[in-house]
């Protein structure tokens, strides 16, 4: 057996060596589908199926807080305590909070990012440092933890990987702390961003109105995430009946970390799974098509071996092995394919899928590749395993030695071509609604003029400005400078820019009664600049923007935007009115204008109320400079550094980037998605336009003698030309019918990743068909051209 196939693959070898033209058409087709596939899969794999980098990440859970009027919330750190005191299901429970630091270093200052967390974080993870210690209870204190952990990558790219970096002194924020640990190299936590951790250092006397804390858990052996979850719900339902005036009707929500990670980006990995599957299926039809013609046109070779004695079962096996030959050269090229494809999806998937640095095509993808080749080798060889093992001496010889072809092969070909082109329909529909969903949700408008706007931030340190009046100097004289600049028509700041989360507080209302639970109030909150809304853009609708007069000494104004006066003053007008803001100052801020909607959560999102204070009545310490300049903003970068290091050397201007690529960034997911279904649409497309004009052109080849016969009594040209594009778009229309119909079966699938279309979008289906019809009439024209310049008496001289 294992003798008979060796012998099998090199005589496939050699046949298809002897057929170069249609060895290398089959390859290719099958390297594209099975490319892409391998490279899917590849994110697949890193995405859902490898596990996390964390030992027994099995049990890890994320715990959040649930708000009546925001869902899943961040947790409030005095809810956090009596979390970790009061439960029964975990074995550790941790908080954690980003941020980042300025270390001062000899190339200048630089921005580095870290993560406050709780002491035994680091053993709830299951990671013990490459180097030194982590924290000690006693370090997790307000005023102890001046001690840190470093990555890796911090200590090889910062101090050359000195082991003698244990106990050493640096400066972060002008603060000093020591380095007491390195963590290994593949670890990271929360992110790869992150560079050092520092205990979080609760305050003594928590808050439960402040929510600001990440929560993770490891779950106790034998307890499952369903038993948590109702176990916190319980928790904080006691919480809120305690303590009525800060946790009214807030619960908890308990899910597993693999699920958080890996759930909002399932369905859109699913679907693109899905999609390389049916490119895939194409291919396989197209090169059975192939397989098919060359079988007809090697009947006679087949029958003299079946009559010296081949059997059936030995020419199925002598064909299914040059069909594996050519999966398995398949398999190869698009394993290169699908190597070359990593760093750019790499690149487009770098703000939509998590880890996606992390992709590789590990043994893990290469098996999944391997088997997917063998079945792809046997699918595509069957049809023409079983037509070639059919066959026999007798129908050849009554054709009088030339090649046929049957009314079973035809209708073979014709099948598989209707598949074809049924499938490419349901790639084409997919990938037409996606395209319409992106150019609808590109065409909101955000609320803001994103061009022409480049975006930085500064934060100040602590150490060096701990007074309210120090920051209000420095970003005084940080946006004098920025706006006297050549080329800046205007500079403003922002403490969070949109889309890039939301800051929300509550607040009440001057002359009502206090928000209660059924009527809860908030809004996105924001600390601007008086020029922040020039800068970006934002149309004043009425009342008045703010002015430098608002300063801290001046009566407390603020200005909100149309979604805000819309649902808290829908019957009156809010100019003079004073809402009371949780944000720690006492007594009502003015309203003293309305500006446009800003869709702070995204384009896809709802313009949520939004309210905006003066900078100098709220000085924040880390500020988001919002540059407009009269050309291109990239060309302001060197001169906003030079900037903030003439103010202060020991600051560097971070996140510098043109507002336009922070929304972009919003839709980075969507814009991934619609890449590359549209990428296999299109294969499928050319794919299938390649079948119909493979399966017209063999038509025409077989039916020369006829077509010369009918031209010599009589017909004219065009009546060829109907003849032959008729019968293929006959298949077309086929193939049309039953993809469309495909399409609507499955359009549901897709119905979570549409903005602005539903999935059942009728001109969408139209403008597929009509697209595919056109390219379906041009592959049948390119045959019917050829068979229009038959020569009647050639033809019949042949015959």
């Amino acid at each position: 057996m294992l003798a008979d196939l060796i012998t099998d693959a090199r005589y496939a070898v050699r046949q298809l060596v002897k057929s170069p033209g249609f060895t290398l058409v089959a390859v290719l087709t099958l390297a594209f589908g099975i490319g892409a596939t391998t490279a899917i899969f590849s994110v697949v794999n890193t995405v859902m199926l490898r596990p996390l980098p964390w030992p027994d990440a099995d049990g890890l859970v994320r715990v959040f807080e649930r708000v009546p009027q925001y869902g899943r919330f961040s947790v409030a750190p005095a809810n956090f305590i009596d979390w970790r005191v009061q439960n029964t299901v975990f074995e550790r429970i941790a908080a954690m909070t980003p941020g980042s630091d300025t270390y001062i270093a000899s190339d200048g200052p630089e921005r580095v990012v870290r993560a406050s967390v709780s002491w035994d974080t680091f053993d709830l993870l299951g990671v013990t440092p490459a180097l030194g210690r982590t924290f000690r209870e006693e370090e997790d204190q307000p005023g102890q933890g001046n001690v840190i952990v470093i990555s890796h990558g911090l200590w090889q790219r910062r101090f050359a990987g000195d082991p003698g970096v244990l106990g050493r002194t640096i400066t972060l924020s002008g603060v000093p702390v020591t380095i007491i640990g390195v963590m290994p190299p593949d670890f990271y936590f929360p992110n790869r961003e992150v560079e050092f951790w520092r205990p979080i250092a609760l305050p003594a006397n928590p808050t439960r109105g402040g929510h600001y804390l990440a929560v993770v858990a490891r779950l106790k052996p034998g307890v499952t995430v369903q038993q948590a979850d109702a176990e916190m719900k319980a928790i904080a339902e006691r919480l809120a009946l305690q303590y009525p005036a800060n946790s009214e009707n807030e619960s908890a929500e308990t899910l597993a970390l693999r699920d958080l990670i890996t759930g909002p980006i399932r369905p859109m990995l699913m679907t693109l799974l899905a999609a390389v599957g049916v490119v895939v299926l194409i291919a396989c039809a197209n090169v059975a098509n192939l397989l098919l013609v060359r079988a007809s046109v090697r009947e006679k070779e087949i029958a003299i071996r079946s009559a010296l004695g081949a059997g059936r079962r030995r020419i199925a096996l002598q064909m299914l092995a040059e069909s594996l030959v050519l999966a398995l050269l398949g398999g190869a090229l698009g394993v290169l394919l699908a190597y070359l494809a990593i760093t750019p999806i790499q690149t487009l998937g770098a703000g939509s899928i998590p880890r996606v640095s992390e992709l590789a095509l590990d043994r893990t993808v290469l098996v999944f590749t391997f088997l997917v080749t063998l079945v792809t080798g046997v699918l595509f060889g069957l049809a023409p395993a079983w037509q070639a093992a059919r066959g026999g001496l007798g129908a050849v010889l009554k054709e009088g030695g030339r090649s046929s072809t049957g009314a079973g092969s035809r209708w073979m070909r014709n099948t598989l071509l209707v598949t074809e082109v049924a499938l490419s329909i349901v790639l084409l529909v997919g990938a037409t609604l996606l395209i319409r969903s992106f150019a609808n949700l590109t065409s909101v408008d955000p609320g803001f003029s994103a061009g022409r706007v480049l975006t930085f931030q500064v934060a100040l340190p602590a150490a060096a400005y701990s007074e309210d009046h120090q920051r209000r100097a420095f970003f005084d004289r940080l946006l004098e400078r920025l706006g006297a600049l050549p080329g800046v028509e205007s500079a403003g700041m922002v403490q969070q820019l949109p889309m890039m989360g939301s800051y929300v507080l509550s607040f009440d209302v001057q002359g009502r009664p206090p928000a209660t639970a059924d009527d809860s109030r908030s809004a996105n909150y924001r600390v601007v600049s008086a020029d922040y809304f020039p800068a970006m853009g934002i149309p004043l609708q009425r009342g008045r923007a703010l002015t430098d007069r608002d300063a801290e000494t001046s009566p407390m104004v603020a200005v909100i935007d149309e979604a805000f006066a819309r649902r808290h003053f829908p019957d009156e007008d809010p100019i003079g009115r004073g809402i009371d803001i949780g944000n720690g100052t006492d007594g009502f801020y003015e309203i003293v204008g309305v500006v446009g909607d800003v869709h702070h959560g995204g384009l896809d999102a709802i313009a949520a109320p939004s309210m905006y204070v003066p900078y100098k009545q709220d000085p924040f310490s880390a500020m988001r400079m919002v540059v407009r300049t009269a050309g291109d903003p990239t060309s302001m970068i060197a001169a906003a550094r030079q900037t903030v290091r003439e103010i202060d050397g020991t600051l560097p201007a971070y996140a510098i980037t043109p507002l336009a690529d922070v929304v972009s960034e919003s839709v980075a997911d969507r814009r991934f998605a619609m890449l590359l279904l549209g990428l296999f649409a299109f294969v499928a497309l050319f794919l299938a336009a390649v079948g119909l004009y493979g399966v017209v052109a063999y038509t025409v080849s077989q039916r020369t003698s006829e077509i010369g016969l009918r031209m010599a009594i009589g017909a004219e040209p065009r009546d060829v030309m109907r003849m032959v594009v008729g019968g293929g778009m006959k298949l077309a229309t086929i193939g049309v019918v039953v993809g469309i119909a495909g399409a609507l079966a499955l359009a549901s699938l897709i119905a979570s990743m549409l903005y602005g279309v539903t999935a059942f979008d009728p001109a969408s289906y139209l403008v597929t068909a009509t697209v595919l019809l056109v390219v379906a009439a041009l592959a049948c024209w390119i045959p019917a051209r050829r068979a229009m310049r038959v020569d009647p008496l050639v033809a019949l001289r042949q015959e």
